[in-house]
């Protein structure tokens, strides 16, 4: 029999701006859709383009294990476009890491 229940997560290790570090949870499915969706990069990005990045940021990293809310005021506040960029780069490649290994 298969039990799910014995499932043991692996954590995205971050370090924000502010010291704080976070264990960043893996998504939902429902989730990760909605990242994967609001984080579509074009090269002529328009503004709403930057607001779904930030949007995409925050909820990637506001499901972690120690509750805390990172938002897209704090986010526009401290990070630039390509270190929030680069930060989603690393995190799909962290998720696509735990999809493609053997549980």
């Amino acid at each position: 029999m298969f039990d799910m229940t014995q499932y043991i997560p692996r954590y995205f290790k971050t370090k924000l701006k502010n010291g704080k570090i976070l264990d960043v949870e893996p998504p939902k499915l429902k989730v990760l859709k909605k990242i994967l969706k609001l984080s579509n990069i074009k090269d002529d990005m328009s503004e709403k383009d930057f607001d779904n990045i930030i949007l995409a940021t925050s909820m990637a990293l506001s499901k972690n294990k120690q509750n805390y809310q990172v938002t897209t005021e704090w986010l526009e506040e401290n990070h630039n476009i390509d270190e929030l960029q680069d930060l989603l780069i690393n995190y799909f490649n962290w998720v696509d890491e735990i999809e493609n290994s053997k549980n």
